[in-house]
């Protein structure tokens, strides 16, 4: 054969090879590249149920929190709570939230006749029949058609809720119940549901042994949600283009909780996720959709198989013709250039910022993308360059977590996620979530970081509004009634320990219902937060400043003396600099105005005393000073300070 024959069918070979060759690695590539678009909406989906349940455990907190701030919560004090949450819009899904109370054998009848003293004749604990103890659904809000069907109900006597709620008893802790159907299911619409519990105890502090808190049990504060109603508010606007399917401990038909649609057993890609929920497991089983697949398909594997086994009989027939061989190398080039640019428009558009940097910090950037401008102000192209790094916008203080979690991850060669504070150059602090993963040599040896950055800032501030909520007046962010009392109840016992005498000072602004009269309620708003901050300044760092409404602010000072005299000289000491600052001119609307303040100062000491005893005291004498002449400050004992 000719010397130019054979060469014309090595080349044909050659470039069918590189075809072929091509071919399969963007088909791999694109696959791969649709699996971890899938994953990466599993996971968003997995989160969003996550945080949606954790939503519904801290509202649970807070409930106990409302039965530890007070020696008893009345039926319309719950309903008030249940009612300020805005169940609908803020926890869609959510059936009721309730409080069951745990009931001795011996004390039935008492505990019957009590509820129907309230106004309910026909109450009753059900299902009948003997045992110790028993427990009884008493407050359940909304109190609709459907929730009254659980009023009475003995939760305690069905073996599915009583396993959680002894997990909740003996740890403390929010414990979910299996798959049950609710008492409140009724007609030709019955799903599964389940439950979660929080333990309420008979004491202001949680005990600490299994054993005390068996025996402090009070009842268990609660969420009723039905599963199928749950999880199509929660996922009915999260990700599309996946199936999910959400089991109760294992994989099994009977324990479906829930499914969006009968799962394709021609679904291309399949998840599976172990989550755990108030102490309970659950399995997320994730499948594409056919619209998903369709959306992440890719002609361009096809069309290289294609342009590549057209170009290899050019390139086998016009072999002589150079000009021609140049041109078609150019097409491929061209080729691999768009697929390089359309995979770099794809990783710009994947939310949050993906990124390859060094193992070790300050890890040095070798590519990220745009995302990473929003929060810190700095450019890809500043990071890519070495003039900034990673390091120069985390805080100092979280630098041990992330490398705690890399060092982790490298040694079990898994991926890590991690969540950590980052600081603009305009100051502005983010809370982020890390996830990514080391890749290494033959050797062992770390390369670099491959990973993805989410802001997940406004997920805290929920998580931060929703655990200030129940403690903190929203308008000077002072310690509300509730905070205070608890604080008073513990300085009292503190002082009562250790034989330290301390003072409360109960302070009135004279005559504020003038300034919002005569200036309007914002004016009178921003008076309360300046006596807040005079306030603060006034007092130790350690002394507690608290809001109870309106115009009434309470201070309480613990560790003042050894002696009841010595306290209450320290405390009218401090009750005197107190009324010096707030006698200083406020400045509103543009005028300097001057507003007096009237003090009533008590001590607390060694007595056996309550903390509302102790307020009671402070009111009484605030009130005899502004009864004689308002302006000064009055002590318990009714003598002028």
């Amino acid at each position: 054969m000719p010397r130019r024959g054979i060469a014309a069918w090595l080349i044909l070979a050659i470039s069918l090879g590189v075809t072929l060759a091509l071919w399969k690695y963007l088909d791999r590539h694109v696959t791969e590249r649709a699996r971890d678009r899938f994953a990466h909406v599993a996971e968003a989906a997995r989160d969003l149920l996550v945080s949606r349940m954790q939503a519904h455990e801290q509202v649970l907190r807070g409930a106990a929190a409302l039965f530890a701030a007070s020696d008893h919560v009345s039926r319309a004090e719950w309903k008030a709570y249940v009612a300020a949450l805005d169940i609908e819009e803020a926890l869609p899904g959510m059936l009721g939230a309730g409080f069951t109370e745990m009931v001795p054998a011996a004390a039935v009848d008492a505990h019957v006749a009590a509820v129907r003293a309230e106004g309910f004749p026909d109450y009753h604990i059900h299902p009948a029949g003997a045992r110790d103890p028993y427990s009884s659904v008493v407050y359940l809000e909304p109190f609709d058609e459907r929730n009254r069907r659980a009023f009475g109900y003995d939760m305690y006597s069905e073996p599915v809720r009583r396993e959680a709620m002894d997990r909740a008893r003996d740890s403390g802790r929010p414990a979910l119940t299996g798959k049950l159907v609710l008492v409140q299911e009724y007609g030709s619409e019955i799903q599964p549901g389940f439950l979660i519990y929080l333990p309420i105890y008979a004491q202001a502090t949680e005990p600490v042994t299994v054993a005390a808190r068996r025996a402090a049990l009070r009842g268990f504060v609660y969420s009723t949600l039905r599963a199928h109603d749950a999880m199509q508010r929660i996922f009915g606007s999260g990700p599309g283009g996946i199936d999910i399917e959400l089991f109760d401990g294992e994989i099994a038909e009977d324990r479906l909780l829930f499914a969006s649609a009968r799962r394709s057993g021609t679904a291309r890609f399949v998840v599976t996720h172990c989550i755990e929920v108030a102490g309970r497991p659950w399995v997320a089983r994730f499948s594409s959709t056919a619209g998903f697949e369709a959306s992440q398909a890719s002609m361009e594997p096809v069309l290289i198989l294609a342009g590549g086994g057209a170009l290899s009989l050019l390139l086998f027939a016009f072999t002589q013709t150079g000009a021609r061989h140049r041109r078609r190398l150019q097409a491929i080039a061209a080729s691999l250039a768009r697929s390089r640019d359309e995979f770099r428009t794809l990783v710009e558009n994947v939310p949050g910022v993906v990124f390859r940097s060094q193992v070790d910090a300050p890890w040095a950037v070798m590519h990220i993308s745009q995302g990473i401008e929003p929060l810190t102000g700095a450019t890809p192209a500043e990071f890519m360059s070495s003039r900034v790094t990673f390091g120069d916008f985390i805080l100092r203080e979280d630098f041990t977590a992330i490398e705690e979690a890399i060092r982790t991850a490298l040694e079990r060669r898994t991926s890590y996620e991690v969540e950590y504070r980052m600081q603009a150059r305009n100051g502005q602090t983010h809370w982020v979530s890390e996830r990514g993963r080391v890749y290494v040599d033959r050797d062992g040896k770390p390369l670099w970081l491959d990973g993805v950055i989410i802001d997940v800032s406004e997920r805290k501030k929920a998580e931060e509004a929703i655990r200030n909520l129940a403690f903190v007046d929203t308008l000077t962010h002072l310690p509300n009634r509730r905070f205070l009392l608890d604080r008073l109840r513990q300085g009292v016992a503190n002082s009562r320990r250790h034989g330290r005498h301390g003072a409360l000072l109960f302070i009135d602004l004279d005559h504020f219902k003038s300034i919002n009269d005569s200036y309007g309620h914002e004016a009178g708003d921003k008076l309360l937060c300046e006596v807040a901050h005079r306030l603060r300044l006034s007092v130790r760092e350690g002394d507690t400043v608290a809001r109870l409404g309106g115009d009434e602010f309470v201070v309480m000072l613990e560790d003042l003396g050894e002696t009841a005299e010595e306290a209450c000289e320290k405390g009218v000491a401090i009750g005197e600099k107190i009324l010096a600052a707030l006698n200083e001119p406020f400045l509103i609307a543009g005028e300097r105005h001057r507003n007096t303040p009237s003090i009533g100062v008590t001590c607390f000491g060694s007595a056996d005393e309550r903390a509302e005893d102790l307020l009671r005291r402070a009111d009484a004498a605030m009130y005899r000073a502004k009864a004689a002449g308002r302006n000064r400050l009055e002590t318990n004992g009714g003598g002028p300070g």
